[in-house]
């Protein structure tokens, strides 16, 4: 598909353009979405008894640290090569006393896919992660066929290198990694086309305990400061020299020329030239797209957010960015963006028309239904295996809701998750879902198939509170769903390869999707690919490498996973 890119015009502030370019935005063409074949009945249920000994601590002493409403992310992954995804655990801690170790991260090695049990083997994988934990992000770093877990913290960022045999060793103070900064989100991807991952970290603000303000709501009663009152730290790029060794590039790529409070990072290739980019939702500024020119003489990333109308909402105006999901949902052969956002500003949908991007949060259905909420984690999958993708937001508020205030709750910041499933015309939310109606204080949302059955369940961390993990039960036909483990030449997960299944249009790799492990909120993701089919009998699917070689395979068997390595 050709690609339409706006070029820049210097003679026009970032906020007037966007405003000059409204009616472009309210002229584009709506998006058209296919019938669907007949939906299958899912479920989500928690899994109540999964072994998970583990509640989030935030550190909330009556302080009101601006760091105890951020939260943590989670993590899948398949951390000892058994097949089965294991669950990495965020933990926070006390923070006004910090003379002895935080209670630090778990790790729990999946044991039974069957009846998803799960067994705390921290201490066992030699897992010494002490910081005030925010957010993971995982690699085959090393290109040794396992993986690798970096960790974002409030405090130094940690690495640890998978030694195989399910231990891991603490490489940080060599790696280059030992940041000081308030990091939150990460994402690694291979920017220079080297077959070695990057790593753009997200930080937030310039901030310390010691610099905690004291802030007042509008009825002057004491609250948490809004994010503006702090200086935005810095974004850092790290390039990946390997060995478990990175070089801070943040200058020489020109990541430094711009910068806000970021919570959400994720990539993929935005403006469909090949090459991977890296988008950032900033809390209460600008969001970034750091577009990929590096095989272009003298250029590196440059950010064009606001020329692609991803910067703001459609009214020209910053929104809260928490968490980000990126896909191609409406198939039309380019990557669209899902941000999560403050109450009363709404979650945005932003549609990509071929480069640029068209606010299309109220015409699918999704602005009054998530205007009342929070949001963080999120992700686009496939809820009931009807071949189109379905949304989820883990939801929880950051300033008292004044009911739960008014009733005398500790923690008056508890609101639901939300549903919504793509019925081929808009997104239409799930109401009736028992696992969804707990109100809780929910933060990260990391989505893969725990129990290898073909479809995705969910793990939900809230902070202060417990791990959740929701079973899809959607699988009601082995012969309704295929999946792709498709690996890279050193055997790990092929990330930045896509899949699509059946016929292209053009050679187009129309409703393609990627293999990925960050997005959502400050949490890491099962790489393997899903597709629901509207009918059982073999498929046919191609795989674009990140190398560019493209492979078709045909009369693929359904109702499991195939794993596909890249050839040599």
């Amino acid at each position: 598909m050709p690609k339409r890119f706006l070029t820049a015009v210097s003679t026009i502030s970032e906020v007037g353009l966007v405003r000059l370019l409204q009616l472009a935005l309210l002229a584009a063409p709506a998006f058209v979405y296919a019938a669907p074949d007949e939906p299958m009945q899912a479920t989500l249920t928690e899994v109540k008894d999964a072994g998970l000994r583990f509640v989030h601590e935030n550190g909330m002493q009556g302080e009101r640290w601006l760091v105890e409403t951020v939260g943590a992310g989670v993590g899948m992954l398949d951390f000892d090569g058994d097949g089965r995804l294991d669950l990495w655990l965020i933990q926070g801690g006390p923070l006004a006393d910090r003379s002895g170790q935080l209670p630090g991260d778990q790790l729990f090695r999946n044991v039974s896919t069957v009846a998803l049990r799960f067994e705390d083997v921290t201490a066992a994988s030699g897992v010494r992660a002490n910081g005030y934990g925010m957010g993971i992000a995982t690699s085959d770093v090393d290109g040794d066929g396992d993986t690798d877990v970096f960790l974002a913290n409030f405090g130094s960022n940690q690495l640890f290198e998978n030694l195989g045999g399910g231990r891991f060793r603490d490489v940080t103070p060599a790696s280059g990694l030992a940041s000081e900064d308030w990091s939150v989100s990460a994402s690694f991807a291979d920017i220079d086309g080297d077959g070695r991952p990057d790593l753009y970290v997200g930080n937030y603000l310039d901030y310390s305990l010691a610099q905690n303000e004291d802030c007042k709501d509008a009825s002057l009663r004491p609250t948490y400061c809004a994010p503006q009152v702090y200086p935005a730290r810095q974004d850092r790029v790290y390039r990946n020299l390997g060995g478990m060794k990175f070089a801070d590039v943040t200058v020489a790529l020109g990541v430094d020329k711009a910068t806000g409070p970021a919570m959400g990072v994720i990539a993929d290739d935005f403006d469909g030239d090949g090459q991977t980019d890296w988008y950032v939702a900033n809390d209460g500024a600008a969001n970034l797209l750091w577009l990929n020119s590096s095989k272009r003489p003298g250029q590196a990333l440059r950010n064009e957010a606001v020329l692609s109308f991803v910067a703001y909402n459609a009214n020209g105006a910053p929104e809260a960015g928490m968490g980000v999901a990126a896909a191609d949902y409406d198939g039309d052969c380019d990557t669209d963006l899902f941000v999560t956002h403050l109450t009363t500003e709404t979650n945005t949908l932003y549609v990509n028309e071929g480069g640029w991007f068209v606010d299309g949060t109220n015409a699918a259905g999704l602005a009054a239904t998530s205007a009342a909420y929070t949001g963080f984690g999120t992700q686009w999958f496939d809820l009931e295996l009807d071949g189109d993708l379905d949304l989820f937001v883990a939801n929880g508020a950051v300033y008292p809701i004044e009911t739960q205030r008014q009733a005398g709750e500790a923690y008056p910041l508890r609101l639901r998750n939300q549903l919504w499933r793509n019925n081929g015309k808009r997104f239409v939310e799930v109401k009736g879902v028992a696992a969804l109606e707990r109100a809780e204080v929910s933060r990260g949302a990391a989505f893969g198939d725990l129990d290898n059955d073909g479809d995705t369940d969910i793990l939900v961390t809230n902070s202060n509170g417990p791990a959740r993990i929701y079973r899809n039960e959607a699988v009601q036909s082995s012969a309704r769903w295929i999946g792709f483990d498709l690996r890279n030449r050193t055997g790990a997960p092929a990330v930045g390869a896509r899949v699509a299944i059946g016929a292209l249009h053009q050679g187009d790799l129309c409703g393609a999707r990627r293999v990925r492990t960050d997005g959502s909120y400050a949490s890491a993701h099962d790489p393997r690919l899903r597709f629901g089919l509207p009918a059982a009998g073999n498929v046919a699917a191609t795989v674009v490498w990140p190398s560019g070689l493209r492979e078709v395979h045909g009369a693929l068997e359904t109702g499991r996973y195939h794993t596909l390595t890249e050839e040599q």
